[in-house]
């Protein structure tokens, strides 16, 4: 919905708990987002998964828009702080 006030028009947006906890992102983005954080790049995501790499790439920006973030250490930060992925060692 966008409201309109003289000048100005607000725009809501959704904020990262609203997708963490409407479930925004999904398992396969979850899985997508897991590898390309471990440091595969788009190929090996692919064969892993059984997808092709431009699938994977879409992945990537859906994430990326979600999360609001720009590049794989925003990401990773964000991923990491909200608990969408898990760190083992």
């Amino acid at each position: 919905m966008i409201y309109l006030s003289e000048h100005y028009i607000f725009v809501p947006t959704i904020s990262l708990t609203h997708i963490l906890n409407k479930n925004l992102i999904s398992e396969r983005e979850k899985e997508v987002l897991t590898l390309y954080l471990k440091g595969l790049n788009y190929i090996d995501i692919a064969v892993q998964l059984a997808i092709s790499p431009s699938t994977v790439r879409k992945h990537i920006e859906n994430i990326y828009k979600k999360l609001e973030v720009h590049n794989k250490m925003e990401a990773m930060q964000k991923a990491i702080k909200n608990k969408l992925i898990e760190i083992k060692s």
